[in-house]
């Protein structure tokens, strides 16, 4: 047993008396540091979530085949023009399908979800070389990056001294480090929305009216139709003149993206996090529009994993909160 896990387990022998005060039973229940020891079960549900949102990028190829302003690796001359060849899609896409099978499977997942984590790498720099820069694939890409380098250390760990985080198994790292770098991704969005407004994000979430109305105006010329079935106008001209209103619905989001990292505490307050970013993220698209697919998926996979909560109200509680 590590020391984390032995300082981990003194606390929960000691537990919360029911006469302590409120507040310390409040924050215990709360911000108790439990390592999640997921079951093959969860990490197989994991594993499954996490493949399809990989497979919902892999099954058509780029819908680009150039590079003309390169952008990230591409930069540095690396090419991936390759992944938008319609000629190597009937060779590539079984190869994604077979690799995501093989690392639902557990099957080598060091060698199997390699070939998919570059194919999600060159689809990024692929798409960002065209003039534009977007980020709609780049959480998954992060996720798939952390998730095999946790594969990696579990494989090299048995031949080093030191010992596996909390005593977990290679899926449960995996899980873990996946977990991490998501919630990574939203303390980073927070801090720079802080940077870029500097610190006038919440005052200015009004102006957030303009930002509807321009995304339905980028629908229309994409598409010659309007994303929203009535115009957006009235909703953004509401967003102004209701500034106050618009500031309390829009401001909760920035702090869950800067303390998302509270969710690796537990599986309860993961769960908090993961089913409020999954609302703010589906609020969003009904408003403008925006899927946000990706995230809400690896939300799903990662923080709020119904798959356990299931099965732990079905089997009455037996199954354990760890």
């Amino acid at each position: 047993m590590s020391a984390a896990d032995a300082m981990t387990a003194a606390g929960d022998s000691a537990g919360s008396p029911s006469g302590a005060p409120w507040w310390k039973r409040f924050l215990r229940f709360w911000l108790a540091i439990e390592p999640m020891r997921h079951a093959w079960w969860e990490t197989l549900s994991i594993r499954c979530i996490i493949a399809w949102a990989a497979w919902l990028t892999l099954r058509q190829p780029s819908p680009f085949d150039q590079q003309p302003q390169p952008h990230g690796l591409a930069v540095w001359g690396v090419d991936f023009t390759w992944l938008g060849k319609e000629a190597l899609s009937p060779y590539l896409v079984p190869l994604w399908a077979v690799c995501l099978l093989l690392y639902v499977a557990n099957v080598f997942p060091v060698l199997t979800l390699f070939p998919v984590l570059v194919a999600s790498i060159g689809l990024g720099v692929l798409g960002n070389s065209q003039g534009a820069i977007g980020h709609t694939t780049q959480v998954l890409t992060v996720v798939l990056l952390a998730q095999w380098m946790a594969y990696v250390w579990a494989a090299i760990q048995p031949r080093t001294r030191l010992s596996m985080p909390h005593g977990f198994t290679s899926q449960q790292l995996a899980a873990d480090w996946g977990r991490q770098s998501l919630a990574a991704t939203y303390v980073v969005s927070a801090i720079t929305k802080l940077i870029e407004s500097r610190g006038d994000w919440i005052s200015d979430t009004p102006y957030f009216g303009l930002q509807v109305v321009k995304s339905e105006g980028m629908g229309y010329y994409d598409w010659l139709q309007p994303r929203l079935a009535d115009s957006s106008a009235w909703l953004g001209q509401a967003m102004v003149d209701h500034p106050m209103i618009t500031a309390v619905m829009l401001a909760g989001a920035l702090p869950l993206e800067l303390l998302v990292f509270l969710g690796l505490h537990n599986r309860r307050i993961a769960l908090f996090f993961g089913v409020s970013l999954y609302f703010f993220h589906s609020t969003v698209t009904e408003v403008m529009q925006l899927g946000f697919l990706y995230h809400k998926l690896l939300l799903l996979a990662l923080f709020v994993n119904p798959v356990f909560w299931v099965v732990r109200v079905v089997s009455g509680g037996r199954v354990g909160s760890r």
